[in-house]
Formats: C-alpha cells, structure tokens, sequence
C-alpha cells in the first residue's frame, strides 16, 4: 500500500484546496465570463465525465475524473486572483512548496530516516518516489527561475537562489530522465521568449543572470560530487542516465515504446471516448504483448496504475476528442504567453516567461512520464498556470438565472465534498492497512473502501475460501481482464 500511501493524502490535499477554492469564488460570482480557454477546458471536463460514466472499474474512473474537476477549480481560484497583491504571495507559496519538497528528498537522500519516506526508488521524500518528487520539482523551476532573476533587492534575491539551488541539486539526485529533459525544456522555453522581453530584460541586471544560472548549475554539480546514502548499481550513475537520455532501443526506454504501442490498441474498441479516466490499468492486459517489459503477467498487479506518458494515458482513456480539447487548452495558453510577450510591461512579461516554461515542462515531463495523473503535480500544475495566466477577452459573458446558479454551486459543492470525504476514506483504509495488519481490520478498511481493488486481492489471498471468495469476485469484477483475480476465483 505504499504507493496509496504516499497519493492519498496529496488527493485530500487538492480536493480540500478546490473545496476552500470554490468557496471564495461563489459568492462574488453573479456573471460567468469565460473566454476559449475556459471553454476548451470545460468541453475537455465534459467529454471526461461521459466517458468516465461508460468506464468498466467507475471507482478509477471517479478518482482519475475528480482530480480533473478539483484542478479546475484551483485553475480558476489562480486566475480570479491573477494581476492581484494576493498573487505574488500565492506564487511564492505554491513555487516554495517545491522548494520544501525537494529538501525532503535530499535529507533522505543525505540519510535521514523517517516514516514517511520508503526506502525503495530513492530519493523520493515524502513523495515515496523519486520520479514523483523530480516531476513536482521540475514543473516549479521556471517559477521559481523568474522571479529571481527579476528580484530588485538582494533578500529576495538570495531566497530565490538558495531555492534553485535545492531544487536543481534534487531533480540531479533523482535521475529521472523525464524531469531532465523536461528541465531543459522549461529552461529552453524561458530563454526563448525572453528575447522578446526587451522591458523585463532591461529590468534585470548581469548580476542577477549570472546568479541564478550558477545556483543551477551549483545544485547539479554538489549533487553529482558530494557523498550521499544513494545505493546506485553502477559506479558513474549520472553519466549512465546521461547516456541513456535518449535511448529508446534499451532498457526503460525500448519498455516505454513497446508500452506505448500496445496501449494505442485500446482505442481499436473506443475510438472516441476512450476507455474511460483511470481505466487504461484495468484493460491493458487485453493488449500486451510477448516480453512486454511493462507487464508481469504473473504478479496480483501487473502493470504500474498508468502508461508511462500522459498523453498516451489522456489519448487511450478520454479519447481523441478529450486529448484534443485538453491538448488545445494547453496549446492555447501557450498562444496568449506568447503574444502578450514583449507589451512593454517588466511584471507581465516574466509571468508569460514563466507561464511557458511551466507549460512546456510539463508537456516533455508528460510525454515520458506520468505526471499529471498524479494529484501533486496536477494541483501543482493547475495553481501555476491560473496565477501566471495573463487576462484574455471573454466569449461567453452572462449572468444565469438565480435557480440555475444555486444549482450550479449546490451540485459543485456537493461533488467536491464527496471527492474529499472519499479520499478521507481511502486515507483511514491505508492508515489500518500496514503490513502485518489484522484480517479484522483488513474486513473493515474494504466496507469502507468498496472499490479498493488492492485490498480485496490482499484478503482474497488466503484465509478460508468462504472468506476469501467475495473478496476474489469483487476484485475480479474491478479488473475483469486481469488474471491473478481470476485465478483466485477458480482455486476456491
């Protein structure tokens, strides 16, 4: 359970904040003014949510759907708040909490030892995951890259080194190649439009250029040489993962084509919809093939819960038609960084610079990982695009009948509080599910957790066949296509 164990309570976290979110928006709220990315959004939500109701496991499907509906609106909660006083001190917020992140990771990393960590896939922090910790702290770096290199005084200045500092030295510690290049990316992409920045660049000095590249460079480089509690396999690691960069006839990478193209598969039978959020886990046995790395056919759980890329996992699950609307929102806030670049105005053009560098991280991250089926790096994700998001004309502005707006938020109140009381569930059925737990308390995290598939298969391993068969008939109706519950059906 150590995977839930470290998820869960980042999927309370963001429902919560969408819960808090929805509850500042509403009440000032007396017209709906959205503009195409809005719409593109709310087009994406909505072909997610038919989708999600033909989905074969619904309780994947309501997971995977309710950290979409929960990013939303922490995207909107930022963009009410985009321009405002308030929003310098939100950006400050949500880019040092991945500050605050990767120091986890590099005090495991350097040997601390604390409940919350795992001692496998080091150094993941309290992200139980290095790859998990590398991709919140990659999506961040941009944000935190600009405001340095704008800082005016040396306090902020040096706070903003010394976070840069944290964050390059463990994203170089983790390995994760994705984080790497996505890295890169969102540096790229900085750079890029900072050439048509020409009032932020006269804004910022040579110092503070000279200063925030040597905090990266100075993170990576301390931890490539100094002595930690890593147990790598091979004596040059990082040289390794340099190599392999790229490498997609080998190894992880040949794992990730085959991966990708078996999964495509899926789309023969749901061509438009998808197989449902949440749901690519439960029908990939139906389409891997001989020696697919990804997939231990024999093992309870063969596969990871998601593709190795978002966008194989939002293509197979939501279908063309919700890959698209999403690809086309992010596509479009790219489109207004871009073209509000170079307006003569220092303050708005780095938000455009750290609003691409942010999109195109996670673009690259998401093609090789994935990130934003995790609900860190969503929440993570959707507060940074709503606070740096520059304000577009709206194409739908309107207000709704009273009757029609107290429905609305009713019915937004109500889905939020359910997504929050059921990872508030989930999070108590984890909590009574350690290793050595009693069947009693197993019996009584699965009530409370119907649609748990890993505790079924765990009470229907052994025990009696009168009590382990209800267990087996339940997994096996949330994973028809799998084998292993299948298999425990027939021995009883």
């Amino acid at each position: 359970m150590d995977l839930e164990r470290h998820l869960v309570p980042k999927a309370l976290a963001l429902h919560s904040t969408a819960l808090l979110g929805l509850g500042l928006l509403l009440p000032g709220t007396r017209r709906v003014r959205l503009g195409v990315i809005d719409l593109l959004l709310l087009a994406s939500l909505v072909v997610s949510m038919v989708s999600a109701l033909l989905a074969v496991n619904r309780w994947l499907a309501a997971s995977a759907l309710g950290m979409s509906l929960s990013a939303a609106v922490v995207f909107w909660l930022g963009r009410s708040m985009a321009g405002t006083a308030s929003a310098r001190w939100a950006m400050a917020a949500v880019a040092g909490s991945a500050v605050v992140a990767s120091l986890t990771g590099l005090l495991q990393a350097y040997g601390l030892q604390s409940e919350f960590f795992v001692a496998e896939r080091v150094p993941g922090g309290t992200f139980g995951n290095r790859n998990f910790l590398a991709h919140y702290a990659i999506i961040a770096l941009p944000a935190l890259l600009v405001p340095t290199l704008g800082a005016r005084r040396l306090p902020p200045r040096l706070l903003g080194f010394t976070g840069l500092l944290i964050v390059s030295a463990a994203v170089a510690l983790s390995r994760s190649r994705a984080a790497w290049l996505a890295g890169l990316g969102g540096i790229a992409a900085v750079a890029l439009v900072a050439l048509r920045c020409r009032a932020w660049r006269l804004s910022v000095g040579s110092r503070g250029l000279a200063l925030t590249v040597t905090a990266v460079l100075a993170g990576a480089a301390l931890a490539a040489t100094l002595p930690n509690r890593l147990s790598w396999s091979s004596e040059s690691p990082y040289r390794d993962s340099l190599r392999g960069l790229l490498d997609y006839t080998d190894g992880s990478g040949r794992g990730r084509v085959v991966q990708y193209r078996n999964s495509l598969r899926l789309l023969e039978d749901d061509p438009v919809l998808g197989v449902g959020p949440g749901n690519w886990f439960v029908h990939y046995p139906r389409v891997t093939t001989p020696g697919d790395p990804s997939f231990a056919g024999y093992d309870p759980i063969p596969t990871n819960p998601w593709p190795s890329s978002d966008w194989v996992a939002f293509l197979t699950e939501r279908g063309p038609a919700g890959a698209l609307l999403f690809a086309l929102a992010g596509g479009a806030a790219l489109l207004v960084a871009l073209r509000r670049a170079g307006q003569g105005d220092p303050d708005s053009e780095g938000r455009s610079m750290a609003l691409s560098g942010v999109l195109v991280a996670v673009l690259v991250a998401g093609a090789f990982d994935a990130v934003l089926l995790s609900p860190a790096p969503v929440l993570l994700t959707a507060a940074l695009v709503g606070l740096l998001l520059p304000e577009t004309r709206p194409v739908l502005d309107r207000a709704p009948p009273p009757r029609l707006r107290v429905a609305g938020a009713v019915g937004s109140f109500a889905a939020l509080v359910l997504l929050a009381l059921l990872s508030w569930t989930q999070l108590r059925s984890v909590r009574v599910s350690a290793p050595g737990a009693a069947r009693e308390q197993l019996e009584a995290a699965s009530r409370r957790d119907p649609g748990n598939h890993r505790l079924h298969l765990r009470l229907a391993a052994r025990g009696r066949c009168v009590d382990r068969l209800p267990h087996a008939e339940a997994a096996r109706r949330l994973l028809p296509f799998h084998a292993y519950p299948a298999g425990l059906v027939k021995r009883c």
